[in-house]
């Protein structure tokens, strides 16, 4: 059986005593707790954090890629550049070959030259000169020996037309002499028949009073008579012959006038004809000129080639097909982001971003700055109809980029934006699931 434990007779070394040591204890518990509590809603209130919205991206120059191509396309002579070459503005990229182009070029222009130097011989004949002067771009060509001969055959077409014109003239006026002579002697004649007439017809009136009385014999009177009446029929044809004569001297004139008018209008006739034809050459050679100066292809813009389709000499580029992408140099980088339509309504114009670029990560985290530069209106569906999105555009900041990677930062690559949005609180950002998730779940269904 076991002895019971008198505690009142043991000594008071042995008697264990409680202790109020754990109460303080649990007191100092519960106000570090409060107070750690009370400290974090207060940071949780008053501490700011920034909100923002994050989209991913694409670089892109501001101007975008420019496809080089060719109007009618030709024949590859030379190809001088390939894929990543630096190009300046106006460097040649491609040469095609200009031998179809060079042979149009001498056809137009011997045809020109022709054409030149018969407008010389018109313009001579219609202002009646008396020799062609070609213009200096015919005699400048005069040492080849088709343009001597083409001057040779205007000069002997020119002095045959004109020798043809001058001898009709000649002849005309030949005939018009010839009239006018016999228009003098028709004068001459009357003048003598008038005379002539004056004096019988004056001896006539002088015997007549003789005769009435009988003091003149008949045989005397007759043959004035008949000598007056004669005179007065020359008088009268001579005064119809001067008339025919003066008749035939006007047409014989104007048929003259008529030789010189008529060499001339059709000189002026065939010389707008063929001022129309140089007007319609002179176009094909400007034409020939723009196409021999475009076989070869130049850059339009400085910056990086890319995707280079022509790859053989002697190959076949048709009209309008792609040669090859410039990326611009010097331009403005702009990202593509695709903006989340839940973010899309806190993103405006002019806001701040952080930019990063997962194919430099391994240069450390060094911020890149941009800002928002536009936001679309309404979202856009990708094409592949399995993404809907905001397209935001945000230029970069190049002051912000590092120096490591400022000339390897290209058209294509990826970024992740960070947008800045506002600033929230901790308390907001924490509480603001469960008080979405209250306010959606405080309605009937």
């Amino acid at each position: 059986m076991a002895t019971e434990v008198n505690m009142a007779t043991l000594p008071d070394s042995v008697v264990p005593v409680p202790s109020g040591d754990w109460r303080g204890m649990l007191r100092f518990g519960y106000i570090v707790l409060l107070g750690g509590l009370g400290l974090f809603v207060l940071w949780a209130t008053f501490t700011r954090l920034d909100a923002a919205a994050i989209a991913p991206g694409v670089v892109q120059s501001e101007s975008n890629r420019k496809t080089i191509q060719h109007l009618e396309g030709g024949i590859v002579q030379e190809i001088l550049v390939r894929d990543g070459d630096q190009v300046k503005l106006g460097q040649v990229l491609v040469r095609l070959d200009p031998t179809r182009l060079d042979t149009q070029g001498d056809l137009y222009g011997n045809q020109m030259t022709i054409l030149l130097a018969q407008e010389a011989r018109l313009l001579a004949e219609f202002e009646n000169r008396e020799r062609i002067e070609f213009p200096p771009d015919v005699m400048r060509r005069a040492d080849d020996a088709a343009i001597r001969s083409v001057i040779a055959d205007q000069r002997r077409l020119f002095s045959s037309r004109r020798d043809a014109v001058t001898r009709n003239i000649g002849i005309a006026d030949a005939q018009i002499e010839q009239a006018r002579r016999e228009l003098e002697q028709s004068r001459s004649d009357i003048n003598t028949g008038q005379a002539m007439l004056e004096q019988v017809t004056s001896e006539v009136d002088n015997l007549v009073p003789l005769f009435k009385r009988g003091l003149v014999p008949v045989t005397r009177m007759a043959p004035l008579e008949r000598e007056k009446l004669r005179l007065t029929g020359v008088v009268a044809n001579g005064q119809i012959q001067i008339q025919k004569l003066q008749e035939k001297l006007g047409e014989l004139t104007l048929r003259r006038d008529q030789v010189l008018q008529d060499y001339r209008q059709e000189a002026s006739t065939l010389l707008v004809d063929v001022r129309k034809q140089i007007s319609d050459v002179r176009q094909q050679i400007l034409l020939t000129a723009d196409l021999q100066k475009r076989s070869e292809i130049r850059a339009p813009l400085a910056g990086a080639v890319q995707q280079l389709r022509i790859f053989t000499v002697g190959g076949v580029i048709r009209p309008g097909d792609p040669i090859l992408d410039i990326v611009p140099a010097n331009d403005e980088l702009v990202i593509r982001a695709r903006v989340d339509p839940n973010d899309a309504e806190r993103v405006s114009d002019g806001m701040a971003a952080e930019i990063r670029f997962p194919a430099f990560a391994y240069w450390g985290n060094k911020v890149i700055r941009g800002k928002v530069r536009s936001i679309s209106r309404d979202r856009i569906l990708d094409p592949n109809g399995r993404d809907v999105y905001f397209a935001a555009e945000v230029l970069v900041d190049k002051a912000t980029l590092p120096q490591e990677i400022q000339d390897k930062l290209s058209a294509g690559l990826t970024a992740d934006v960070i947008i800045t949005t506002g600033e929230r609180t901790v308390a907001n950002y924490l509480l603001r699931p469960l008080t979405e998730r209250l306010y959606r779940s405080m309605r009937e269904n």
